[in-house]
């Protein structure tokens, strides 16, 4: 059996119709299909996205195309490739919608299909959400800062759970403009949710005067341009947590870097904190998200009972 044909046999043996949701339906870094360590596959509803770090030839691109149509006619279809940091586009749909919705833990999510080196939503974070969500439920009237807020996925979790309010923050104006619609696409009170397009360190003097909060979401790219790279610009972050949030109060750090272990995460957390958390504990990141090495994967933790050190 070649390794595409146990693609389609692994392909076969999930969930084809009435999917809303969005979920990884191949990794090949886990090495369960031998030569296709360099494939994943992400569904988004009626939308497929695949992310190859192999380059594909005539015979391997239409091979792939020919499998997703026969088990996933319904779907719409996108390939990309990545090299050295840099993507490029090998096929598309013709004629597919420029976004869909996706469902995750009862909410909507808006996904764009065909620009832009990702979807717009990052499915691996669904239990960093759902621990948005529980704690604010917990916490009601919490308030809540979202630093690296993308497309607001974590503010549409934490208004859902009952936050008072979300300041969203983030390099990337287009990305919260998505964050709006995300917000309005679930009905929430818009006014609630704040939005600001200015580097977070150049403009720390007004999120601290914003504060301070009861929640903190960090979830930086590893790496973005010159403005943020983790292994110097995390920890500088982490040591103005004092700043912005409240004694008791809680923060989720989250870091998708491979050459970082769960460990080395937290001692990046521990020996740049000024103050003390009552509980650090462990998000899981979804078994299927794993690869072959699961320390390279998603890190989150929520750090929860924050106390300021004697003297502050």
């Amino acid at each position: 059996m070649t390794h595409w044909q146990e693609l389609e046999t692994h392909l076969e043996s999930l969930e084809k119709q009435d999917f809303k949701g969005c979920s990884k339906i191949f990794n090949g870094p886990s090495g369960k299909i031998p030569g296709l360590e360099q494939l994943l596959i992400d569904r988004f509803a009626d939308h497929l996205f695949v992310l190859s770090y192999f380059e594909f030839n005539e015979e391997s691109l239409n091979t792939v195309l020919k499998l997703l149509n026969s088990i996933f006619p319904e779907c719409s279809i996108r390939i990309q490739h990545r090299a050295g940091g840099v993507s490029s586009e090998i096929y598309h749909t013709d004629g597919s919608p420029e976004t869909l919705q996706v469902e995750e833990h009862g909410l909507k999510y808006i996904v764009h299909t065909n620009r832009g080196q990702n979807t717009g939503f990052f499915a691996d974070m669904i239990n960093g959400r759902k621990a948005v969500i529980d704690y604010c439920t917990s916490c009601q009237d919490a308030k809540v800062l979202n630093l690296f807020a993308y497309t607001c996925s974590f503010a549409v979790a934490a208004l859902s759970g009952g936050a008072l309010s979300v300041d969203n923050w983030d390099m990337n104006k287009n990305s919260l403009s998505i964050g709006r619609e995300n917000i309005r696409l679930n009905g929430l009170d818009e006014s609630r949710s704040s939005y600001f397009g200015y580097d977070i360190f150049k403009s720390f003097s007004k999120i601290r005067r914003r504060g301070p909060y009861d929640l903190v979401v960090m979830d930086p790219p590893p790496m973005q341009g010159k403005s943020f790279s983790y292994k110097k610009d995390y920890p500088r972050l982490i040591r103005r947590v004092t700043e912005i949030v409240k004694p008791g109060g809680a923060v989720l750090f989250c870091l998708n870097a491979p050459d970082c272990s769960g460990d080395e995460f937290l001692n990046m957390i521990g020996d740049n904190l000024i103050g003390s958390f009552t509980a650090v504990d462990p998000v899981a990141c979804p078994d299927a998200y794993l690869g072959r090495y699961p320390e390279r994967g998603l890190k989150t933790y929520l750090a929860t009972g924050y106390q300021q050190s004697q003297g502050e």
